[in-house]
């Protein structure tokens, strides 16, 4: 899981988005930090899509949003952490202030599958969730999450 984490594509969110306007930032935020992307609204319309399909909101105030696409180059991770909770549909109610998105090209479904399985086990950790979560500014975020390693 480590290895997909890169400090460009971590995000600190101010403000009040939606849930699809959160979800579009950290899109732009890979087009515009990495290699990874083909074409950005293709991308985009694949999580909208999966998202339809049911929330990716875990709860506790995480939501690991996830799609493959022939658009996308590379495994890749970008993660937003939110000021102010956003409404994402998650089973427990809960807002979500903490976006894990993830991408995958269509061939690498292991991997992929796998690495979201990771991070789905890692947020259940209360301590290390809380650590993320309970941040108040980008270079905090990085921080907490270097303590991933």
């Amino acid at each position: 899981m480590l290895q997909y984490l890169n400090s460009k594509l971590i995000t600190y969110i101010e403000g009040n988005p939606t849930k699809k306007e959160a979800l579009k930032m950290l899109v732009e935020l890979i087009k515009k930090n990495s290699d990874a992307l083909n074409d950005e609204n293709n991308f985009y319309e694949n999580i909208l899509a999966r998202e339809e399909l049911g929330s990716t909101g875990i709860g506790q105030g995480i939501a690991i949003p996830h799609a493959r696409s022939e658009k996308i180059k590379k495994l890749t991770v970008a993660i937003g952490l939110l000021k102010n909770g956003v409404d994402f549909n998650s089973l427990d109610g809960e807002k979500v202030k903490l976006i894990i998105l993830v991408g995958s090209p269509k061939g690498q479904n292991r991997e992929y599958l796998s690495l979201v399985s990771d991070l789905m086990r890692t947020f259940r950790n209360e301590k290390l969730r809380e650590n993320i979560i309970c941040t108040n500014n980008y270079q905090e975020l990085l921080e907490a999450i270097a303590e991933l390693k």
